[in-house]
């Protein structure tokens, strides 16, 4: 007992009791059964440490120490311990429960205590949640993020640190009640022309090849085949990490053509923006879309706009999803018969379908850099 010196600061213990309602500790020296409490000061100074020490005797004898296991939880530490749990680390989502516990909901909920997280603090989060280029998430992945939480508050209901869950009191709306925003040909060369060069290429592989945002700006050169006509993604490429092969239409194989000869050596990223990868396009879009006088249209949509052209232009649904990039695994184990061809000849045939539709009122990135 007393004070310890150590490298990082001095300590003090005392031997102490838990309370009869096992809220706080108390001082018991000499007593049977008395467990040795040891608390780190904060402080290489002895005088300060000395009255860091009284203060503690002190508030052990008024009974102001509260005990572990009473001490109101915040949900960061929870979440540590949550995720801790053989019964978590044993969940088929495992490695995403990781992701979105420590990536989303830590940051938002991480310092209020567990059992003072209301329904409301839940609905601010669903109406705040963004994704990584400052869009409003999907509503299927902030019910996923809500999924999260709702099972890490149930777990802490069942070990008492909370009366009930509130998580559990807030509605998950039905993602297929989501509408799917489609461009028509009149709009998507308004958009186009009203985007800043930097992000034309980046629209039309979004809008030609349903291609998600983080898999085009993270598009490096060695993923990109210009003598077959492929963008070669990786499993760790992807959303559902599995391998994917984007057949090239001509538009964009002669968009990627002029990119590849202005590359940068110094980065191997596609996509740049006054020599630099280009990180987010939110302000960019947001200004392309009022030059087009567009309303209530996201990025994330224009992955709605290539489905229907494929679609529109003929391509068989399980040839299409593969290009696209269907989340489903269901789904995806249906698409593991494509062949190489299948996927040229789709973008044969949505080439086709675009300029019979798009005629003169789309001008291609190659046309627009040639012009400059």
């Amino acid at each position: 007992m007393g004070l310890t010196k150590r490298p990082d600061s001095y300590y003090v213990a005392f031997r102490v009791l838990t309370s009869e309602d096992g809220k706080t500790l108390r001082l018991a020296p000499g007593v049977p059964g008395a467990r040795l409490k040891r608390w780190k000061v904060g402080t290489l100074n002895k005088t300060a440490a000395r009255d860091m020490e009284a203060a503690i005797k002190t508030n052990l004898l008024l009974g102001k120490i509260v005990t572990e296991e009473a001490r109101p939880m915040l949900f960061c530490e929870w979440a540590k311990q949550y995720l801790n749990l053989e019964e978590v680390k044993g969940l088929r989502t495992y490695r995403d429960r990781v992701e979105r516990v420590m990536g989303q909901l830590v940051p938002f909920f991480g310092r209020k205590i567990v059992s003072e997280i209301k329904p409301q603090d839940i609905e601010i989060y669903r109406a705040k949640r963004v994704r990584k280029d400052g869009e409003p998430a999907s509503l299927q992945t902030v019910n996923n993020d809500h999924t999260a939480l709702k099972h890490c508050l149930n777990v802490a209901v069942r070990r008492g640190l909370l009366q009930s869950n509130p998580a559990a009191k807030v509605p998950m709306p039905n993602p297929q009640n989501e509408r799917d925003r489609v461009l028509s040909e009149e709009e998507w060369a308004r958009l186009y022309q009203a985007s800043k060069p930097h992000l034309r290429p980046i629209l039309l592989l979004a809008y030609q090849l349903g291609q998600r945002f983080t898999e085009i700006i993270e598009l490096t050169w060695d993923r990109v085949d210009l003598r077959r006509g492929f963008i070669l993604l990786r499993a760790a490429d992807t959303k559902t990490k599995t391998r994917r092969e984007v057949p090239l239409t001509p538009a964009v194989r002669a968009t990627l053509q002029q990119l590849a000869k202005v590359r940068r050596l110094e980065t191997s990223r596609v996509f740049l923006y006054k020599g630099k990868p280009i990180q987010r396009i939110s302000r960019a879009f947001k200004s392309a879309l009022r030059g087009a006088g567009l309303q209530d249209f996201r990025f994330h949509d224009l992955r709605h706009c290539a489905s229907t052209n494929l679609r529109r232009a003929g391509v068989d649904t399980a040839t299409a999803m593969k290009i696209i990039g269907h989340k489903s695994e269901k789904m995806w184990k249906r698409y593991n018969a494509i062949e190489e061809r299948d996927l040229t000849q789709a973008a044969a045939k949505l080439d086709k379908y675009l300029q019979a539709t798009e005629a003169d009122t789309v001008m291609t990135l190659a046309d627009s850099l040639a012009a400059q």
